[in-house]
């Protein structure tokens, strides 16, 4: 249990300390913290027994360095590096807010976002020790809306986590139901049949071979009726990628899990936006397939007629996510979208070339894509602009069709210019984040696996 109250409640206690600024402590604990040998160093933990001298048992002292280097993104990894140092050996906690202003909204998601652990399918689960927590602040307000995206973000790391026999297709579309029942959204799911209907053949192409049948979710917020702007979201979601029959190496294929990490960052940013209030409209479009081979599966040299009208032909079916999303993109325009973000864990070149440090951002709008990057830099997420130069899209020149799904070379960049092929003149951001949306070795904040990257980047668009 998280709280927030303006008294003591447990048995130990966190405080902060500057290198350069004291902060004001209660009287009682003036006499045990003289005896601190914390110098206030950026992440410095120091534990202190009080051997009675307070009612603390225990009295953990975190610096945060200097004031001058202080900002939002330090205090987050360094309340959150303590929690994770700490969840497994206490069971519960104090922490004291008796900063100068209000950082609850930070205070709130390291807390939360710390204390995740995927428990696995296991017949005895691993659990955190530490259950509960009391944060004493007069800032309620602002610690609720920030346990809020921190709850948002392991929501999103949950999914991600999970193997694709339990996310499926329909599971997805059940989240999403979920969400929209409890947040009172607006949703349709599209399932194959009325896909077809509509000539969504991209979408239904990338599905031809599972047993799971593709659908396409639509959720929508109105938080601002009196704006026609809409920004629309569109999250990739393949819950299994093979690579199809361009069938992609045995090794390693059980982290393909994962390839619905731009659908689950989406499903996250709706959790929030009724709860925090935002006035903004958004609409919510997930694509969600399972790629596998098989004899009814699409192949290499097919020529695919997608929902714009445009065709494609299949040079690789492990070029599969860009195929479902240019179907999303054209019916997000469809229903009026006046902007366009695309979220996807897209290309490994991506990956390779700015690892899990930067994520690919290509985008036809400067204005929208320095707001993305500024987003960023608030929450701590970081975004690389790649070029846009038309003639990478040379690459994609064919007789057979009016584009190839894939090009020789500079993958990143030619994978999201084949998506702003479709947005055409609607403002538009792609954003791959292959190398970024999960971690073999984990953070200062999170534990290895699912990050839940950039649900933050994107609630922080949103409350702009």
């Amino acid at each position: 249990m998280i709280g927030v109250n303006d008294t003591k409640m447990y048995s130990n206690l966190l405080i902060f300390k500057f290198k350069n600024f004291t902060l004001e402590y209660p009287h009682e604990l003036l006499e045990i913290l003289s005896f601190s040998e914390n110098t206030g160093e950026y992440k410095e933990l120091e534990t202190i027994n009080t051997l009675g001298r307070t009612e603390y048992k225990k009295i953990f002292v975190l610096g945060l360095g200097s004031t001058e280097e202080f900002n939002s993104t330090r205090l987050l990894k360094a309340l959150g590096s303590s929690i994770k140092s700490l969840k497994n050996s206490i069971k519960e906690l104090d922490i004291l807010d008796n900063f100068h202003e209000d950082l609850g909204y930070i205070i709130g998601q390291a807390i939360d976002m710390s204390l995740y652990k995927f428990k696995g399918i296991k017949q005895n689960e691993d659990k955190v020790l530490l259950q509960n927590i009391n944060i004493v602040s007069s800032y309620k307000n602002s610690i609720n809306n920030g346990l809020i995206v921190g709850n948002a973000v392991n929501y999103v790391r949950q999914i991600v986590n999970l193997p694709s026999n339990y996310v499926t297709p329909k599971y997805i579309a059940q989240q999403a139901e979920a969400i929209a029942k409890e947040e009172e959204l607006d949703i349709e799911v599209i399932d194959k049949y009325k896909l077809e209907q509509m000539g969504m053949n991209s979408i239904l192409y990338v599905g031809k071979g599972s047993l799971h049948s593709p659908r396409l979710i639509v959720m929508q917020y109105f938080g601002d009726s009196s704006n026609k702007d809409i920004i629309a979201l569109i999250g990739k979601g393949v819950t299994f990628d093979s690579g199809g029959i361009t069938l992609k190496p045995g090794k390693g294929m059980e982290n393909m899990v994962s390839d619905m990490a731009g659908a689950a960052s989406v499903l996250g940013v709706m959790k929030v936006l009724n709860k925090l209030k935002l006035k903004k409209n958004v609409l919510a479009l997930i694509p969600v397939v399972e790629n596998m081979p098989s004899g009814n599966a699409y192949k290499p040299g097919d020529v695919i007629t997608t929902y714009s009208g445009k065709t494609v032909q299949v040079i690789s079916t492990d070029a599969e996510g860009r195929l479902i999303l240019c179907d999303a993109i054209t019916y997000a325009k469809e229903l009026g979208a006046s902007k366009i973000i695309d979220i996807a864990t897209l290309t490994g070149s991506c990956a390779q070339f700015l690892g899990g440090i930067n994520a690919g951002l290509l985008s036809n709008s400067d204005e929208l894509a320095a707001d993305i990057i500024k987003s960023g830099e608030e929450v701590g997420e970081n975004f690389w602009k790649l070029p846009s130069n038309p003639e990478y899209l040379d690459q994609l020149k064919t007789s057979s069709a009016d584009l190839k799904n894939t090009g020789t070379s500079c993958g990143a960049i030619v994978a999201g210019l084949f998506l702003q092929s479709f947005a055409e003149d609607v403002n538009f951001a792609h954003l791959d984040i292959a190398g970024c949306a999960g971690s073999s070795t984990g953070s200062d904040i999170l534990e290895a696996g699912a990050t839940g990257f950039p649900t933050r980047t994107l609630i922080q668009l949103l409350m702009k």
